[in-house]
């Protein structure tokens, strides 16, 4: 009976280990890759934000763009993130956008 009862045990543990790699284990990755992300997008838009508050003088567009792209690059690197130049360009001119149009609105 003690066998019998510590092989059903042993089957039931193997089977939760088995769901637990094939569900959890993807489930908790994703998780932190959202958060990863989100992390980037919320720094942008503070960056572009601040940019435009405190770049005062002479600066254009494209200058404080400069100046936010390489701030940006600068955590990022400090966090170990690496995102392609076409997908930090496209973050900063959609935190642009989404800026200009909350402007207009009020």
């Amino acid at each position: 009976m003690n066998e019998i009862l510590f092989e059903v045990l042993r089957a039931a543990l193997i089977l939760l280990i088995i769901l637990v790699m094939r569900y959890a284990v993807p489930f908790i990755r994703q998780k932190a890759e959202n958060t990863k992300y989100e992390w980037v997008i919320r720094w942008v838009e503070l960056a572009v934000r601040s940019a435009e508050q405190t770049i005062l003088g002479d600066k254009t567009g494209p200058e404080k763009k400069a100046i936010v792209t390489e701030f940006i690059r600068q955590q990022l690197l400090q966090k170990k993130i690496s995102i392609s130049d076409e997908q930090l360009e496209t973050l900063i001119e959609s935190a642009v956008y989404i800026m200009k149009n909350e402007e207009k609105r009020i």
